[in-house]
């Protein structure tokens, strides 16, 4: 049996990193014969975010980066997996790089983000480094041709619904919702000021529709300052989720104004409840699973006005909505279980 570790900074918040990396461990043990282990600095199994298979080993390094460079060195000299996957975000890549791991261990690195969204120093610091992993994986096309400049073994897979694939009968989509949602962080990298900038143009003719915004984070008393400011009475922080199924089950599309992306997990979300989506074109996630006017439409990235007139023709199209929401259905099966985890097998774990 093969004995895979992944690698993340935090399994504590609730945040899209840690979800891809408890929903990728849980598809791993339950579809493939192998020992996982999540390899964290900040919990154990009993405080990890999201839902774990009881099989899997939750691991907590403690300390400064020196004294987890240190441990998991250790570590994993002990064991001898024979993949190590790193959920990188950036910095965390830097450090693994220079571990000294077995030969026969296969060194992975999960890219989470867009790479020309990080500093300069890190962008150059891993061009040097990205020598020490057998194998890059990105989320997207678009992204994975950055690495392609400096590394040789480049795949693309997207990250998995978290949610089961519906059935035909269990494909239902309530056209008459006047709820628009969106999901994250309330932080600047996803840029909720725009989406409150365009909400006030939206607001003037559309005044019996409803803007939800769920999350939490630094800019919540900013946004909420834009709220009362601007009068912006349809619009609401809902603070965090209990449960989201039920909250895209619920909405008539979902809506995304970030600055960067990897690929979002909200949108692979939202398209598994066949949800519309209304994006800003930001690097790199939302085209990769957007195509506009199809089952959902891309915005000229950071242009308010325009983002205002796509709430504005979703809201006043509904049979326009009926047929996205059909093609969101259909595109949703990109991201199954079934269909993640064969790209896995077939272009990582052979």
């Amino acid at each position: 049996m093969k004995e895979i570790v992944f690698i993340i900074n935090s399994l504590k918040s609730r945040s899209g990193t840690e979800r891809v990396a408890c929903v990728l461990a849980n598809l791993f043990k339950s579809h493939l014969d192998v020992n996982v282990t999540l390899l964290n600095r900040d919990t154990d199994f009993n405080g990890v975010a999201y839902p774990i298979n009881p099989e899997i080993m939750v691991k907590k390094i403690e300390g400064n980066y020196l004294n987890f460079y240190s441990q998991l060195n250790q570590y994993l000299s002990a064991i001898q997996p024979d993949y190590v996957i790193v959920h990188n975000m950036g910095r965390l890549s830097l450090l693994t790089s220079l571990l000294n791991i077995s030969k026969d261990t296969k060194l992975i690195s999960l890219e989470h983000v867009a790479y020309h969204s990080r500093p300069k120093f890190v962008q150059i610091a891993y061009k040097f480094l990205a020598k020490r992993f057998s194998q890059i994986i990105a989320l997207t096309k678009h992204d994975s041709e950055s690495y392609k400049k400096f590394h040789h073994n480049v795949v693309v897979i997207p990250n998995p619904s978290p949610f089961k694939q519906l059935s035909i009968e269990e494909q239902v989509y309530d056209n008459n919702s006047k709820r628009i949602i969106a999901i994250g962080r309330l932080t600047y990298q996803k840029n909720f000021e725009h989406l409150l900038a365009a909400w006030k143009i939206v607001q003037n003719s559309h005044r019996d529709w409803t803007l939800e915004i769920y999350g939490s984070g630094e800019d919540k008393d900013k946004l909420q300052q834009i709220i009362n400011h601007d009068e912006l009475n349809s619009a609401k922080l809902m603070g965090e989720i209990v449960n989201i199924q039920s909250i895209y089950k619920n909405a008539s599309f979902y809506v995304m104004s970030s600055r960067y992306e990897g690929l979002p997990m909200v949108l692979i979300e939202s398209q598994t409840f066949g949800l519309p989506i209304v994006s800003y074109d930001c690097p790199h996630g939302p085209k990769d699973v957007i195509n506009s006017y199809e089952n959902g439409i891309l915005v000229d990235n950071q242009n308010i006005n325009e983002l205002a007139a796509a709430l504005i023709f979703m809201i006043e199209n509904p049979a326009k909505r009926m047929l996205m929401s059909n093609n969101a259905f259909n595109n949703a099966k990109r991201f199954s279980e079934n269909s993640v985890v064969y790209l896995w097998k077939e272009k990582v774990l052979n």
